[in-house]
This record gives C-alpha cells, sequence and structure tokens, in this order.
C-alpha cells in the first residue's frame, strides 16, 4: 500500500544538480557563519573551499556505489555554494564576533 520513500538512493539517469541555489545553500551559508564566528576568515574559507571537491570527487563516488546520493552536483552548483560559504564566513565573522565572543576558536 505504502511505497517506502529512499530520497537518498540516486534515480537512472538522474542529472546532476546544476542549480545556483537549493536548500543546501542555507546549509552552506549557516556553516560558513559557525565557522567564521569561530575560526579565522581565511581558515574558514580555505576549509569550506576543500570541501567542495572532495564532496564532488571523493564522497559522491564512493557513496554512489553504494546507492546513496550525496554531493553529485555540478561545478556550477559547487562554485554557487562557496559564494554561499563566503557569505556566510562574512556574517559570521564581521557580525557575530561584533555581538558575541565565540565560546571557541579554532584556528
Amino acid at each position: 500500500m505504502w511505497q517506502k520513500r529512499t530520497p537518498l538512493k540516486r534515480k537512472p539517469n538522474q542529472k546532476r544538480n546544476n542549480s545556483l541555489a537549493d536548500p543546501w545553500s542555507l546549509v552552506h551559508y549557516a556553516v560558513g557563519m559557525l565557522l567564521g564566528w569561530t575560526m579565522a576568515p581565511i581558515a574558514a574559507l580555505v576549509a569550506m573551499v576543500a570541501w567542495e571537491p572532495f564532496e564532488i570527487l571523493v564522497l559522491s563516488p564512493v557513496l554512489a556505489r553504494v546507492g546513496i546520493d550525496f554531493g553529485y552536483e555540478s561545478w556550477r552548483n559547487s562554485v554557487s555554494d562557496t559564494f554561499f560559504d563566503a557569505a556566510g564566513i562574512f556574517v559570521g565573522y564581521y557580525l557575530f564576533t561584533a555581538l558575541a565572543t565565540p565560546p571557541f576558536h579554532l584556528f
């Protein structure tokens, strides 16, 4: 009667995510704010920029072998994610640190 939903499973002939903004953009922005608040902005940006090729070139193929659709995105989407990362880092570093001292500082 009810079909089991498997949202992480890639459908046959599914295209890579090529959109400039998607729900993951909010995640990138929020994580950017957190890292910008708790890290030096350059270190945060390096970490978040390094994540994108790792996601596309390593995680996506490995997880695809077991049928999990994660990081199946185009370079266009990856670059737009980097802009959301940078915007979040900017807000985290300049706004959040002005409002409150972070509870810890990573780098």
